[in-house]
């Protein structure tokens, strides 16, 4: 057994011996050579840090553009440009009426027939109130959707007076259409069918298009005011021309062209012959040029040419 241990050893040495012959030793570099190495090392690891700070701003760069475009978005979204103006304006307006504009006098000019109720509503304003509440261009919107109103004016006169200057619309006649009666002014437009009771002295005039007429005829009218004053109603026939219903129940048929010059021959004739004065006389039509025909309850009919019978 003792041989058997010292032949093992004796193996081992020579094993040993054998593997360090097999091991090269690598010859060692030159000094310069390493520290060409490492500085290499080092740049190498420079370069990483700058290159992981550098994209570590540009992230954070790039979150905090995000977050602004998060926070604009639902700035605009959640109506926050008008809370924050109209809290301002609140402010505003509040610290104006601590200064002494305030609400002390409302003066209306131009005021006739337009119900001063109706403006007090529309305007909203009590004395004692901050002067810049009132928004003169809605007011002037709601005024004018007034029937009496054809124009209106206003402002605020710092520091206390509210202005208001009124074109009201000129009452010229009243038009009936489909029963209801309405007053209209020289422009055709209706102005009111409430009280209208109260210019019952003015022309009735009928036909769907008679309103955009009756100032072509008034106009007319005024040289003949002898005329005028028979006159009960006028009717707008088929959108063309006009049959002048006189009291009594005498028609007169105006022509389409040149109605001005039949009413001319018509005063001249009468002023012969009375002819807006005979009671049996029922109509008389001036449609034609330089002619009248007259018509009788009889049936009778007289044709005066050229103002001779």
């Amino acid at each position: 057994m003792a041989v058997k241990r010292k032949n093992t050893k004796t193996m081992r040495s020579k094993g040993d011996g054998l593997k360090s012959k097999a091991v090269k030793k690598k010859p060692d570099k030159p000094k310069g050579a390493r520290k060409s190495t490492m500085t290499q090392k080092r740049k190498n690891a420079n370069k990483s840090e700058a290159f992981l700070a550098t994209f570590k701003k540009i992230s954070v760069i790039i979150l905090i553009f995000l977050l602004f475009l998060w926070g604009v978005g639902w700035y605009i979204l959640s109506d926050g440009p008008a809370r924050t103006s109209l809290w301002l304006r609140q402010q505003a307006i509040s610290l104006s009426a601590d200064y002494g504009f305030t609400v002390r006098n409302i003066l209306v000019e131009g005021r006739r027939y337009t119900d001063s109720d109706a403006l007090l509503a529309i305007i909203n304003v009590r004395k004692g109130d901050p002067i810049f509440t009132f928004v003169p261009s809605e007011a002037k919107r709601q005024i004018e959707r007034i029937g009496w109103v054809k124009s209106v004016h206003i402002q605020r006169r710092l520091p206390d007076t509210i202005y208001i200057m009124l074109e009201e619309r000129h009452p010229t006649a009243l038009w009936l259409n489909d029963d209801v009666l309405s007053l209209i002014d020289d422009q055709g437009i209706v102005i009111t069918q409430s009280g209208v009771e109260n210019f019952k002295t003015l022309m009735m005039v009928q036909g769907v298009k008679a309103p955009g007429n009756t100032k072509a005829l008034l106009s007319m009218l005024v040289a003949q005011p002898d005329l005028k004053k028979q006159i009960d109603h006028a009717v707008f026939v088929d959108g063309r021309r006009w049959n002048l219903i006189l009291s009594g129940d005498l028609r007169v048929k105006l022509p389409e062209h040149n109605a001005e010059r039949a009413l001319v021959h018509i005063m001249n004739r009468h002023a012969q012959n009375q002819i807006l004065d005979n009671n049996t006389i029922v109509e008389i039509d001036a449609r034609y040029k330089d002619r009248l025909i007259v018509r009788t309850s009889l049936g009778r009919v007289q044709d005066y040419k050229a103002g001779i019978r």
